[in-house]
């Protein structure tokens, strides 16, 4: 082999971990959450909560809370970067029927807050959040 296909092979090498440090770097929420089992748990803490809370629990009367952690937990496992399946629907045609207020809404948002303080560290709670917020358009009625 040649010099000049060692530096071919060296720099196709180079590029291939370059992309591979580049998929890492894209799933960092996602281990940052503890990958699909911290997810889980996150979700699990927080459905327990939104499902009985006064001010959340009319959205979710009739829901099949089994169905509705993992389906939630596959979502937010795709919004953080995981390779997770989510089946769901997209928020938009999945609330269109809902009619969810801004308080509630605002009220999910705050109790979510709180289970990730309890799991998670402040940069990945603010990023989950971050991700997510731009979807208040698309879950809220007539915002």
């Amino acid at each position: 082999m040649n010099r000049a296909h060692i530096r071919l092979l060296l720099i196709a090498v180079l590029t291939l971990l370059a992309g591979c440090t580049h998929l890492r770097e894209d799933d960092a929420l996602y281990r940052g959450l503890g990958g699909e089992p911290g997810i889980q748990l996150i979700v699990d803490d927080l459905i327990d909560v939104i499902v009985t809370d006064p001010r959340t629990r009319r959205s979710f009367e009739g829901i099949k809370v089994k169905h509705l952690k993992h389906s939630i937990a596959m979502f937010i496992c795709n919004v953080a970067g995981g390779q997770c399946d989510y089946e769901g629907e997209d928020m938009k045609k999945t609330h269109v029927d809902a009619q969810i207020s801004e308080a509630e809404f605002d009220a999910l948002v705050d109790m979510l807050r709180v289970v990730l303080d309890r799991h998670t560290g402040t940069a990945e709670k603010n990023e989950l959040l971050r991700r997510l917020a731009p979807m208040k358009r698309d879950i809220v009625a007539g915002y």
